[in-house]
């Protein structure tokens, strides 16, 4: 009678053991997915955050510099920028180049190259176009969505019709 008493308490502690496990599995199994969850938001979110900060440095950087024929399109090294004086001959030079927005400050005279420039951040592209004083930058981060700005250029040169 003790041996049958024996083998039905084997059985009881397997029959936990395994039931210990089911739940340690799908306990890690849930746990899992929600990293995997958080992962995806938080790199959507960042990719997001990105293109928002790009179109606010730049349409910052242009009101900055927003005076009387001192902002322009223009082209650093082949690469479209938008060009902003700052005086005595020296410019800042916003662009993208190798998947980063970048900013130069030279004087004009330097032949400063695109590679010169300090990286601001990672994104895929920027295009920018300018059309009645109206310069239009799409940013497409590094997940492929576009985000555009247009900014409006305020102090335009005005000709003087003075007789």
């Amino acid at each position: 009678m003790k041996k049958g008493q024996l083998r039905k308490h084997n059985i009881d502690i397997m029959f936990l053991m395994v039931l210990f496990l089911i739940f340690t599995f799908s306990a890690v199994s849930v746990l899992l997915m929600a990293v995997n969850s958080y992962r995806s938001v938080v790199y959507a979110n960042e990719a997001n955050a990105n293109a928002r900060i790009a179109t606010s440095y730049i349409r910052e950087q242009v009101r900055q510099h927003d005076e009387a024929g001192e902002v322009s399109l223009s082209k650093l090294d082949g690469v479209d920028c938008i060009k902003m004086s700052e005086g005595d001959g020296v410019s800042l030079y916003i662009y993208e180049y190798n998947g980063f927005l970048m900013e130069l400050e030279a004087k004009d005279t330097a032949g400063a190259t695109a590679d010169f420039g300090s990286k601001i951040l990672q994104i895929n592209s920027l295009d920018l176009t300018e059309d009645n004083g109206i310069i239009n930058a799409v940013i497409t981060d590094t997940k492929g969505e576009s985000l555009d700005v247009l900014i409006g250029v305020k102090s335009t040169e005005v000709e003087s019709d003075e007789n």
